[in-house]
């Protein structure tokens, strides 16, 4: 068969972006605007918070753990992710105390991963494996790191982190309580027993881009499922591909918008104004927004 030269997007072009990623695929359009056009990518980089930062460590525990044949304890005392430990800056005191518990209870969690790995076929694992993949009718390729590539299965391992409150004891402790550190306390959240719908767009996209068979890897401190073909009907390959068009589908509608804006950000931000009620209550997915870069964003709009 004969090589085609692709040939990214005018839309893409004039934005400069020459790769798609399933990540950005998963943010609201008005997030993905912002942090991917209108911030520069030294912004960008600064923008996080301590369920984003405690999971990139627990994801860097567990390849560890896999590429090198140690145990979490070993790693997890190691310079290298005490390091990383100390350098996270939290958004404030409520951030702070989700990632002292988060990181607390990291080990438990990332051994939970590796009890996840145990039921898959025993082979050797590479990890953070990047591949660009062009899928048609999208004119960029997607680009994409794998969290764990094997000769059977791919996986991608998502973690569950403790919740936190602030709850000043009444009375004096009188025995320890693990899920305590001053006056906050964390709770365990139980793991949800589906896939979520993004988790399949994007290992169905590893799938289709490595044929190799698809595996998930959810765990908290005190669960774990690993979700294959054999125990999860939207992991068959006859499934995967309805999870791979949607993820076409939210592509093209971006495609589309990028059209509209005409290689004018202002213009791509109008075209994807924020909810701002949930800029004022800080949700997920706008609570690690530095508040400078969150300020200057606003100016745009009012």
């Amino acid at each position: 068969m004969a090589n085609h030269l692709k040939i990214i997007g005018e839309a893409y072009e004039k934005f400069k972006d020459t790769n798609t990623s399933v990540s950005a695929n998963k943010e609201p359009h008005s997030l993905r605007a912002m942090k991917r056009y209108f911030l520069t990518k030294e912004q960008a980089n600064k923008c996080n918070n301590a369920s984003l930062k405690a999971g990139t460590i627990g994801h860097n525990i567990v390849e560890k753990c896999l590429n090198k044949n140690l145990t979490v304890d070993e790693v997890f005392a190691s310079d290298e992710i005490q390091k990383e430990i100390d350098a996270y800056f939290p958004i404030d005191k409520t951030d702070e105390m989700k990632f002292k518990f988060a990181i607390k209870f990291l080990p438990q969690t990332a051994n939970n991963h590796l009890e996840n790995f145990k039921e898959l076929p025993k082979q050797k694992w590479k990890t953070e494996v990047e591949f660009i993949k062009w899928i048609d009718p999208v004119n960029v390729p997607f680009r994409m790191f794998i969290d764990a590539f094997g000769e059977t299965h791919i996986n991608d391992i998502k973690y569950k982190l403790p919740g936190v409150k602030f709850a000043p004891l009444k009375t004096k402790q009188t025995k320890e309580n693990p899920n305590r550190i001053g006056d906050w306390t964390c709770s365990h959240p139980k793991l949800d027993e589906r896939v979520f719908t993004s988790d399949l767009m994007q290992i169905a996209l590893y799938s289709h881009t490595t044929g190799l068979k698809p595996s998930l890897s959810y765990a908290s401190a005190k669960e774990r499922i690993l979700f294959t073909e054999d125990n999860c009907e939207e992991l068959k390959p006859e499934n995967l591909k309805l999870w791979l068009n949607e993820l076409i589908a939210y592509e093209i509608a971006w495609e589309k918008k990028l059209k509209a804006a005409n290689g004018s950000v202002t213009e791509l931000l109008w075209l994807n104004i924020p909810d701002f009620s949930d800029i004022r209550k800080k949700s997920f997915w706008w609570n690690s927004i530095p508040k400078e870069y969150m300020e200057n964003y606003l100016k745009t709009y009012v």
